[in-house]
């Protein structure tokens, strides 16, 4: 398998999945993220997709806010999964700067300089207060 048809494939398992995800309501896609030890998704394995946060960006409502904060602040949640789920979060939270969600994700400002990240995560907290979290 050439590198071309590694990515056809790739791109066709995800599709599949994310069509399986996107037809599962609110709960059942909490009941997935709350699940570290989820065998048929595989979401918190570095090496698997990562389907379930696009589907939250696309249909996730305020329930899903506190939920994947928790996933989120939590630092020693693997680094993709966060990165994954704080997008989906500032997604469905409506918070549209990306120098702050780098600050939440990476603990680093636009320059690519280390900052607090846990008083990014504190400020977070503060502003999704009232809306779910």
């Amino acid at each position: 398998m050439n590198q071309l048809e590694f990515h056809q494939r790739y791109e066709e398992e995800s599709e599949q999945i994310y069509n399986t995800l996107i037809k599962l309501n609110e709960d059942a896609l909490l009941e997935i993220i709350a699940d570290p030890d989820d065998s048929k998704y595989k979401i918190w394995v570095g090496s698997d997709n990562y389907q379930i946060w696009q589907v939250f960006k696309d249909k996730g409502t305020t329930r899903s806010i506190q939920p994947l904060f928790d996933i989120v602040s939590n630092l020693s949640n693997p680094y993709l999964v966060r990165y994954h789920a704080c997008t989906a979060l500032f997604a469905i939270a409506g918070i549209k700067d990306d120098e702050f969600k780098g600050m939440v994700q990476y603990g680093r400002n636009a320059e690519r300089e280390l900052i607090d990240q846990q008083a990014a995560i504190d400020r977070l907290k503060t502003m999704l207060k009232g809306l779910g979290a």
